[in-house]
């Protein structure tokens, strides 16, 4: 969509636009946590009126507006609830795309005439270039100078932790996620995950991969490649090797696994599982950086007592 965002009340229509917008936008409906939370970095808490489904959400402040009948959900179903939608009648809908237009847009939305962005930053093949959609939502908000302000903390923060393992020759493999069902979900070699990987300071054993999304595997690919990795990370809900095993136990044949090198994006959750990794991680990538550097490198912070962000060690 073409959006022309403006401060005159009056501009109705602009050649070539999809949606002409009156900024700042007052109601805005942000359908996933990430996008809700983006609102409330940038200091509009206020704005937000609309999320996705509150089950997602960790961040107290959001959960709060929600307790006190702030805040509707729009999509606690898999299809958005149009009827909720229009009687809401947001000034923006955020709402999760794939890149496929064809696919991404709901058409009954498209009727009501409500303006809506498809956000694909998971499509990004970099942590910082996944960061930086923050300034997007911030043009629709008139908050750019707040949203500059945080990337430009994030980006320096970041480049400096990368460059304190640019110098170290010893690179520690790895590898990610676990099976689900028969497949095993491994992110793509071109993927902002790869990236953090090897800006930490370690090998990705799907590093010269093409792909900037998953790939789909089978337990037996995986275990070829991986089973002599040093690091197993980012192990969906899990909290303890027991869990690991409950689910597959040919987990325990991986080197990782009996060198307890186990490490999981989960330290802080809510009360139905759901990790603030996902809610802050995407806007903050050097403290994932920090974290990993952590994990992978843990001479270069022993000089300092670094509390992990995001990660736990999985006994």
């Amino acid at each position: 969509a073409t959006f022309v965002l403006t401060r005159d009340t009056l501009l109705k229509s602009y050649p070539g636009a999809d949606f002409v917008i009156p900024i700042p936008c007052n109601k805005v409906a942000a359908l996933s946590s990430i996008y809700a939370t983006m609102c409330y970095e940038l200091g509009a808490l206020k704005n937000l009126v609309a999320i996705d489904n509150i089950d997602y959400v960790i961040n107290a402040a959001i959960n709060a507006k929600y307790q006190q009948n702030q805040l509707k959900e729009l999509s606690k179903a898999p299809q958005i609830d149009i009827e909720q939608t229009v009687v809401l009648n947001p000034d923006i809908v955020f709402m999760f795309g794939m890149g496929d237009p064809k696919k991404d847009i709901d058409k009954r939305l498209v009727s009501t005439q409500i303006p809506f962005a498809l956000i694909v930053d998971h499509l990004e093949e970099t942590p910082l270039a996944r960061a930086e959609w923050i300034k997007f939502f911030a043009e629709f908000l008139d908050k750019r100078e707040a949203a500059d302000s945080i990337f430009d903390s994030v980006e320096n923060e970041y480049k400096s932790l990368k460059k304190m393992v640019d110098t170290t020759s010893k690179k520690p493999t790895v590898f990610t996620e676990i099976k689900y069902g028969d497949l095993w979900y491994i992110p793509g070699g071109k993927s902002y995950v790869a990236q953090l990987l090897e800006d930490a300071g370690a090998e990705y054993l799907w590093k010269d991969n093409t792909q900037s999304g998953s790939l789909t595997l089978s337990f037996e690919q995986v275990y070829t490649k991986a089973k002599q990795a040093d690091f197993w990370i980012n192990l969906s809900s899990i909290k303890t090797k027991k869990e690991l095993l409950d689910f597959e136990s040919r987990y325990q044949a991986f080197k990782a696994f009996k060198n307890g090198n186990l490490y999981n994006n989960n330290k802080f959750t809510n009360t139905l599982g759901y990790t603030v990794y996902w809610e802050t991680g995407m806007i903050y990538p050097n403290r994932i950086l920090s974290d990993l550097i952590g994990i992978f490198h843990p001479e270069i912070f022993a000089k300092e007592r670094r509390e992990m962000y995001y990660y736990q060690h999985i006994r």
